[in-house]
């Protein structure tokens, strides 16, 4: 298992006194020669070779460095370094523009970036800086404020009569009057005339309700909100009028024909 799966992790026995040394540098082991070190020195080379091959087909991983004290300088600012020519000053210019024209893509195409901004950075309003057009006149600029004001008015009163469901948005120290109790508002009808209107709103009641209840008998019947109302049969009331011979013939009739039923459901 072991050789034909190299890629299997190695597993440490359980002794906490375990320990191995290395089979190359053990004192019983036989002396390198010279091939031994030309195949050292090209591993490392291969090693280098690997690593410079990583580095140029993947340039976004980052720089690992085992020594903490290492320590590099700018290739472009050392001091054995060439002077820059009139060359090199132009291509630094085409490079700072590349990079201003980078960012300038970069917000255009990704508005939703946080604005960066320098701590020590200042700005002027631009409608108020001393080098600005001039404003429009007192008067124009008050009618142009109540023409927007009558906009946003409309879009508002549009807005409600188009989205009824919308809930309503009031002012916490808005306040009102009862329009029918306030000082300017219409006199009110009489006591007599109040009665009397009430009496037809509650006919008009009635007569609604019976026509619906002529209209709809598969509506359930609606029991009053009172726990003390009471009825009677209208058959067996103390003055209904005695049932006749037909009328007992009729109730056999009805019997048997439940009885019929009764039958043919159990059948």
């Amino acid at each position: 298992v072991d050789y034909m799966h190299p890629e299997l992790p190695v597993v440490v026995t359980s002794d906490a006194f375990a320990c191995g040394r290395n089979y190359f540098t053990r004192p019983s082991a036989p002396e390198q020669d010279q091939e031994m070190e030309e195949r050292d020195m090209i591993l490392q080379e291969m090693a280098q070779f690997k690593q410079l091959a990583v580095d140029y087909l993947q340039p976004e991983l980052p720089v690992a460095t085992s020594d903490p004290t290492a320590c590099g300088r700018n290739y472009y600012s050392r001091y054995s370094a060439e002077e820059y020519d009139e060359k090199d000053e132009e291509r630094d210019l085409i490079l700072q523009e590349m990079e201003q024209l980078k960012k300038l893509a970069v917000d255009y195409l990704q508005p939703e970036l946080l604005v960066q901004t320098d701590g020590f950075a200042t700005a002027r309003n631009y409608f108020s800086r001393f080098s600005a057009e001039e404003q429009e006149e007192e008067e124009m600029m008050d009618d142009r404020e109540d023409v927007l004001e009558d906009a946003m008015a409309l879009k508002k009163l549009a807005m409600d009569f188009l989205q009824p469901e919308r809930p309503i948005v009031v002012d916490a120290l808005a306040s009102s009057r009862n329009y029918f109790d306030r000082a300017s508002a219409e006199p009110t009808m009489d006591y007599e005339e109040a009665v009397e209107r009430a009496r037809i709103l509650e006919d008009a009641v009635a007569m609604k309700q019976l026509a619906v209840d002529y209209m709809h008998p598969e509506l359930p019947v609606v029991v009053t909100s009172d726990a003390f109302a009471c009825g009677r049969n209208y058959f067996t009331r103390p003055s209904a009028p005695e049932q006749d011979q037909e009328m007992e013939e009729r109730d056999m009739i009805l019997q048997e024909m439940a009885q019929f039923k009764q039958l043919a459901v159990d059948y």
